[in-house]
């Protein structure tokens, strides 16, 4: 069997490389470290190496999908998908077991620690695109398609009539400087067009149009 000859602390001192017969072979936490025992001129397994390159590669994608999570709210399906890159990437990594079930091993453990949530996910997502970038309920509902959340949990999650109309509204506000000197007609269209591409419905939109034409 192979011989640990060194035991090295990687430069950011926070992972240690383990050399085999004289030649890298792998790195680990200094957790992992400590819990396998390991020391120079112990002899070791490649059973025993396999494990240790399993534990520490999916110790290292949970790690990055946390500071993935670091940045915003994501949905299960970016999570799984940046995983499935992130493995895909490392073409020298081969796991013992299958990669799907390292994945769905970090997925579990997130959704345990309440760090992913599709239906919280939801509410923040619709909560920042009524602050920032107002849209309607079709264009909401084929964004969250796209991010992967089941369809049931869309349809209970997404406003209502009333606040599409306020966002509708919200959103024409932020545009009306940009269509300043127009024609009323010319003034309509462009402002009908850029709600549609926001993805309300042409009752909210009349609706809009109207209350601009009252100059409510």
């Amino acid at each position: 069997m192979p011989i640990i000859t060194s035991i090295k602390l990687q430069r950011k001192g926070k992972r240690f490389n383990i050399y085999l017969d004289g030649k890298f072979a792998f790195a680990v936490s200094a957790v992992a470290l400590t819990k396998a025992n390991l020391r120079i001129d112990q002899e070791i397994s490649e059973k025993d190496i396999e494990r240790l390159r399993d534990k520490d590669f999916k110790e290292k994608l949970y790690n990055r999908a946390l500071h993935f999570l670091s940045y915003r709210q994501r949905s299960e399906k970016e999570i799984r998908d940046y995983l499935n890159k992130k493995i895909a990437s490392q073409k020298t990594q081969k796991f013992a077991e299958s990669t799907d079930k390292v994945v769905e091993e970090i997925i579990a453990k997130l959704k345990d620690q309440d760090l992913i949530d599709d239906r919280a996910f939801v509410d923040w997502w619709i909560e920042q695109r009524s602050r920032f970038r107002p849209k309607g309920r079709r264009a909401l509902w084929s964004e969250l398609l796209r991010k992967g959340i089941k369809k049931e949990i869309i349809e209970t999650s997404l406003v209502s009539e009333e606040k599409e109309f306020d966002l509708a509204r919200k959103a024409a506000i932020k545009k009306v400087k940009s269509y300043k000197g127009l024609k009323p007609m010319e003034f309509r269209q462009k402002m009908a067009a850029f709600l549609s591409r926001r993805g309300f419905n042409w009752e909210v939109i009349k609706k809009v149009l109207d209350h601009a034409k009252r100059g409510s």
